[in-house]
């Protein structure tokens, strides 16, 4: 399993919209609306490199999406108890 964040900056006239077709793209584990320096973060969860490339890809064919950045997860710690 390939897990990955996708930071996106969007024009915030079309938020509800951009949501909307984001909780559309079942890979997407997680959205995050978020203040700073971007505005959502999706949790994005795979097979393979190639599957995540293609969910990018449906992520920019989203109007109002202006920018994404995306982190692949190397390792995820989880604290005990």
């Amino acid at each position: 399993m390939i897990r990955a964040y996708i930071m996106i900056t969007v024009d915030l006239k079309k938020i509800s919209a951009i949501l909307k077709q984001l909780r559309k793209i079942k890979e997407i584990s997680k959205i995050f609306v978020t203040a700073g320096e971007y505005d959502l973060i999706a949790r994005v969860e795979v097979n393979t490199l190639e599957e995540l490339y293609e969910v990018t890809e449906k992520i920019h064919k989203i109007s109002g999406i202006l920018k994404t950045i995306t982190h692949v997860v190397e390792k995820e710690i989880r604290k005990r108890g």
